[in-house]
């Protein structure tokens, strides 16, 4: 490891980012009318942010700063590819993308992690992936944040790991092994009339929280929080909605062998948008 890598690394190590994440969460839930307002159009502008394509093109329509940032799109903003078995859920980047061979994942080149690890411990919920596909899909601070359904699916467990808050942009991901392992996470297992799938959402600093359609902003804990669900309680079409973060974070999707490859689109470092083809 280089010498810049090492200091990255204890750089990263000693921040208190889980506190700041907090601290921050709170600044960007507040009303704080003139500040707010300022915030959101020096983030429009710093972002480039299209808000032609929002339900709400007025900036001054936010009341908060986390309102804006999990803005909602009009209908017609993200079109729904109906060629494919599965589409992205986000906006964002392809930041690794490959097969689950001998229970490891490609974090970046020359650094792989466990998969195990990732999903909690439990080797019975990894079984059914050993040998099938994954796709990290990072999003940035200039992206759509919201979640959607990556496929017709009906929940049927799901796993909170806590964890911390270490940054995920890619200076993180090239130099910090084992990073997804680390974050605070939300493992989300559904079933589909072709097999199981996967989707976990992966939280980071400044990330005040992971919110979901089923139960609402995922709350803090020691230890892990396992739930399991009835069939069909939260059943899924694809393109619907099942989340969001606010602020940046990452998404990590994966589907057995049987499912098939990804789609010609999926090319590590490429930007993706929600309903583009993601797996035939």
């Amino acid at each position: 490891m280089s010498l810049t890598n090492t200091l990255l690394k204890l750089f990263d190590y000693t921040m208190p980012f889980s506190t700041l994440t907090k601290l921050m969460g709170r600044l960007a839930e507040a009303k704080m009318g003139k500040i707010s307002a300022f915030l959101i159009r020096d983030f429009i502008k710093a972002y480039h942010i299209n808000l032609e394509e929002c339900q709400k093109t007025d900036p001054a329509s936010y009341a908060t700063f986390n309102e804006f940032f999990i803005r909602k799109l009009k209908k017609d903003a993200r079109p729904i590819a109906d060629k494919c078995l599965g589409i992205s859920p986000v906006d964002g980047t392809i930041g690794a993308c490959g097969t689950i061979t001998a229970g490891r994942l490609i974090q970046a080149k020359g650094i792989d992690y466990s998969f195990k690890a990732l999903m909690g411990g439990d080797s019975k919920d990894c079984a059914p992936f050993e040998n099938g596909k994954f796709a990290t899909l990072y999003l940035s601070p200039s992206n759509y944040h919201r979640v959607h359904m990556p496929i017709d699916a009906t929940l049927v467990k799901t796993i909170h790991i806590p964890g911390r808050h270490f940054p995920v942009g890619k200076r993180n991901t090239s130099h910090m092994p084992g990073l997804y392992t680390a974050n605070e996470r939300l493992v989300c297992i559904f079933e589909t009339q072709d097999g199981p799938f996967c989707l976990i959402f992966v939280g980071a600093a400044i990330v005040g929280s992971i919110h979901t359609s089923w139960s609402g902003t995922v709350k803090r804990r020691k230890g892990l929080g396992i739930k399991y669900y009835e069939p069909d309680q939260y059943s899924f079409l694809k393109g619907e909605e099942i989340g969001y973060f606010c602020f940046g974070s990452t998404v990590i999707c994966m589907w057995p062998e049987s499912f098939g490859d990804f789609t010609d689109n999926i090319v590590e470092g490429t930007p993706i948008r929600m309903g583009q083809p993601l797996c035939r």
